[in-house]
């Protein structure tokens, strides 16, 4: 049996999943409509990782610039 940390993840996914099925289904929403949706908030999220990750580059170079 999967460890209980592991369980609980799969369960989390599998419940968001079904709910995302459930109101596509009851709303009668078309797929290609939630499709672009989940596009564009994979772009804002990979927006806001690059700045992040962004942000912690120049940070981290100040720090160094200002240890040497």
């Amino acid at each position: 049996m999967a460890p209980k940390r592991r369980r609980s993840f799969i369960t989390s996914v599998l419940a968001c999943v079904a709910f995302i099925a459930a109101a596509i289904w009851s709303w009668d929403l078309p797929v290609s409509d939630v499709a672009s949706y989940l596009v564009l908030m994979l772009v804002f999220l990979a927006v806001i990782v690059a700045a992040a990750v962004g942000f912690g580059a120049f940070l981290n170079w100040l720090r160094n610039r200002r240890n040497k």
